[in-house]
């Protein structure tokens, strides 16, 4: 398997931060993927462990 570089932040910390208000993120369990500056994708609040590993995957 291929490492990612991932970052965790928390909602409670980061809600009102540029780094969140910045990329619309509306809520808690919101996953972003990045490339660089780029969003390639997100998930809102959907724990499927299938959707979670393709969203995951499309940063390969």
């Amino acid at each position: 398997m291929q490492q990612r570089p991932f970052v965790w932040g928390d909602w409670d910390d980061y809600s009102r931060e540029d780094v969140t208000t910045s990329r619309n993120i509306p809520r808690r369990s919101t996953l972003v993927l990045l490339r660089g500056d780029q969003e390639l994708g997100r998930i809102v609040a959907d724990t499927r462990s299938a959707q979670i590993q393709a969203f995951m995957d499309l940063g390969l």
